[in-house]
C-alpha cells in the first residue's frame, strides 16, 4: 500500500486531450484499475478520459463502510464538471455499479450527457439477501465480496475480497432511486453485458434497455466473459464497440 493509503493500481487516472471527454465509473468495491484498458484505448483514438477513485475504494473495506451514496453521486458529479470545463462532449461510461451513478448522472444532467455506455450494469440484484439488508447491516460488518468475476484465469481485478453490509445497503437503495428514474435517461445509450454475468444478473441489461426513454439504444450480448468484461475474454470488443459508439455519436471526428 502506498503512503496516500491507496493501493498501488488503485488510482484515479486522467489520459488522453481533445474535445470529446469520457467518463469512467468503476463498480462498488472496485476501483479504476478495471476500466484502465478501456481508457487507455479510447485516449490512444483522441479522447479526453477521466477515471475517479470512488469514496471508499481502493484502500481497505473498512473504509468503505460508513460511505454513503451522496459521496458516489457527488464525485461522479465532480468528475462530469470537470471534463464539461474542458470538452465539448462529454459520454459517461459505468462498470457494473458505476452504470448506476452513470445512468443517474444521464437523467438528472441531460444536457451534459452526450451518451451513456453501460458496461455489465448493475441496477438491480437477484440475491435473496438484498431483501435482508437492512438487518443484515446491523448484525455482521461485511460479508465475502463479489470481486473477480471473471472467465478469464489471466486476469485479475484489484477490489476488495469483502463486502461492508452498511454501505451495500446504501448502495442498494441508491440502485433502486436509479431504476425508478431511467424514464429521464434519453440520451443515445449502449448496453452492454454478459449472458453468463454472476454478478449483476443478465436481467439488468434488460431492465436498463426497456426503462429508458433513449429512441437510440443498442443492446449487445456477449457470451464468453463473465462481470468484469473490460478485463474479461471480450475485452476487445468492449473497447471496440465502445469507441464505436462514441466515435458515432460524437461530433467531432475520431
Amino acid at each position: 500500500m502506498e503512503a496516500s493509503g491507496v493501493l498501488k493500481g488503485a488510482e484515479g487516472f486522467e489520459l488522453g486531450h481533445g474535445p470529446v471527454g469520457a467518463l469512467l465509473l468503476h463498480g462498488f468495491t472496485g476501483t479504476p484499475q478495471a476500466l484502465r484498458p478501456l481508457g487507455e484505448h479510447l485516449a490512444a483514438a483522441g479522447v479526453r478520459v477521466k477515471a475517479p477513485l470512488l469514496p471508499g475504494h481502493g484502500t481497505t473495506w473498512q473504509d468503505l463502510a460508513p460511505r454513503r451514496a451522496p459521496e458516489w453521486s457527488h464525485a461522479a458529479d465532480a468528475g462530469l464538471d470537470e471534463l464539461r470545463g474542458s470538452c465539448d462532449e462529454v459520454f459517461v461510461i459505468g462498470l457494473s455499479f458505476g452504470a448506476a451513478l452513470g445512468l443517474d448522472l444521464a437523467a438528472r444532467r441531460p444536457d451534459d450527457v452526450a451518451g451513456i455506455v453501460t458496461l455489465a450494469g448493475f441496477v438491480w440484484t437477484g440475491d435473496p439477501r438484498s431483501k435482508l439488508a437492512f438487518v443484515l447491516r446491523r448484525v455482521l460488518r461485511s460479508v465475502p465480496g463479489v470481486a473477480n468475476d471473471i472467465a478469464d484465469p489471466s486476469a485479475r481485478e484489484l477490489a476488495y475480497d469483502r463486502m461492508p453490509t452498511a454501505a451495500a445497503h446504501e448502495m442498494l437503495r441508491f440502485c433502486a432511486r436509479v431504476r425508478s428514474r431511467l424514464g429521464g435517461v434519453r440520451c443515445p445509450a449502449l448496453i452492454v453485458h454478459s449472458r453468463n454475468d454472476h454478478t449483476a444478473p443478465p436481467r439488468n441489461a434488460v431492465l436498463i434497455r426497456d426503462g429508458i426513454a433513449s429512441e437510440d439504444a443498442e443492446l449487445v450480448w456477449l457470451e464468453r466473459s463473465y462481470h468484469v468484461i473490460t478485463l474479461d475474454y471480450d475485452r476487445d470488443e468492449v473497447c471496440g464497440r465502445t469507441l464505436a459508439f462514441v466515435a458515432s455519436h460524437s461530433r467531432h471526428a475520431l
